[in-house]
């Protein structure tokens, strides 16, 4: 055969293979748009044109489904074409579970949990063995999805505590020992009030804790506190100070150690046993650190009644403690601000420019938790006060 003629047929099937290229990119292109198009008639044109696109077949499956008709047939095409997308394979599950078929539906949600290592199969099967009240097969799952899980946790929490209402089970089972999970499940468990559960979780959160880790477990001391749970409060608070979570000391009550950060050395916390300041419109308060002290300043467009300062204050039964601090102030004899200790004790009004000592004798009787605060209340026919008030050297000790 001549050069020529092997040419030109190298010629004619180049631009055969143009022809073919080009009728297949604009096919693929009109499928493109009757897909866009977004009817149940464009997507199945769209998957007549173009077969081999797994996408056509799911979404027209959606779209037949929604419309009251059976996608399963396109529901498999689209499997058989993506083999390895999980999420067509949990449809399918989800579709067999709808007609009782329970045997395939697990078969198809393993296949899912087979190809993908993700949460989303894991998770589903979960759903899956809660929904038929299979326990023994839901808890390897559940921790599986736990031991993957990232974002918001808390359906799967609450899928745990629907199977069983057994904490320790629940925690065995399926609570994987990582401080992210713990985490999770220990703000969980404050937000439900199943402040029991959360005992063991906080101690193993608190035995690896990190900073990342402090705010959940003051927030579960926050709310220990709130139910008087003083006993387990004061356990959280003095785990995390052992441990080296923060830089304030233990607390023991019936020795009289019942104040916290008295001499001010840190920027209260605002949370826990720390102290608490104002927050009110019209008063506004620094710390100072040599000598360590807080200044609190009334403009005199405070409310007439409000708070300066308060710490919860944990006690033993059937002690009495007194409390000292050394104040000075510019607010003049009728300042109106007394320290209180619940309704257990109140001091007379705080006045004078120079250092003085405050002090408040008080009975705990059966009170094992009780709210210290600084308080301001105008007198009746006063203006209100404005000025400064300085704090330092705030104790509390049991009276010998």
């Amino acid at each position: 055969m001549s050069a020529r003629i092997i040419c030109n047929v190298v010629k004619i099937l180049s631009v055969a293979a143009f022809g073919v290229a080009g009728y297949w990119s604009m096919r693929l292109a009109f499928a493109d748009s009757q897909f866009r198009a977004n009817t149940s008639a464009s997507v199945a044109r769209a998957a007549e044109l173009d077969p081999a696109n797994a996408g056509y077949h799911a979404w027209l499956a959606e779209i037949r489904e929604y419309e009251g008709h059976d996608p399963d047939v396109e529901l498999e095409i689209a499997s058989r074409l993506n083999p390895s997308d999980s999420a067509l394979w949990i449809r399918r599950a989800l579709r067999a579970e709808s007609w009782r078929d329970f045997s395939r539906a697990e078969q198809l949600y393993l296949q899912a949990a087979r190809i993908d290592r993700l949460y989303a199969p894991r998770w589903a099967l979960a759903n899956y063995y809660a929904r038929v009240g299979d326990a023994g097969k839901f808890w390897p799952w559940a921790r599986q999805a736990l031991e993957i899980g990232y974002g918001d946790l808390s359906p799967l929490f609450r899928l745990c505590w629907s199977v069983t209402g057994d904490s320790e089970l629940i925690r065995s089972k399926a609570i994987p020992q990582q401080p992210a999970i713990l985490r999770k499940y220990l703000a969980f468990l404050t937000q439900q009030d199943h402040l029991d559960a959360a005992q063991p979780i906080a101690q193993s959160l608190i035995a690896q804790a990190g900073a990342a880790d402090t705010p959940i477990l003051l927030q579960y001391c926050d709310r220990l506190i709130e139910r008087q749970l003083s006993p387990a409060a004061v356990w959280v608070w003095n785990s995390m100070s052992q441990r080296g979570v923060f830089a304030l000391p233990s607390l023991a009550p019936d020795h009289g150690i019942a104040l916290t950060n008295g001499n001010f050395q840190t920027e209260p916390m605002q949370q826990a046993f720390d102290w608490r300041t104002s927050t009110e419109p019209g008063i506004s308060v620094t710390r100072s650190e040599s000598p360590a002290a807080l200044r609190f300043f009334l403009t005199g467009k405070q409310p007439e009644h409000c708070e300066l300062l308060s710490q919860f204050i944990p006690l033993g039964a059937r002690r009495e403690y007194r409390f000292r601090v050394a104040y000075r102030s510019t607010l003049g004899a009728h300042s109106g601000l007394r320290w209180r200790v619940g309704k257990l004790a109140q001091s007379d009004e705080l006045s004078g420019p120079d250092w003085t000592w405050q002090q408040l004798t008080f009975p705990s009787g059966t009170s094992s938790l009780e709210r210290l605060t600084l308080g301001y209340d105008r007198a009746p026919g006063a203006v209100r006060a404005e000025g400064e008030i300085w704090l330092r050297n705030a104790t509390i000790e049991l009276v010998k």
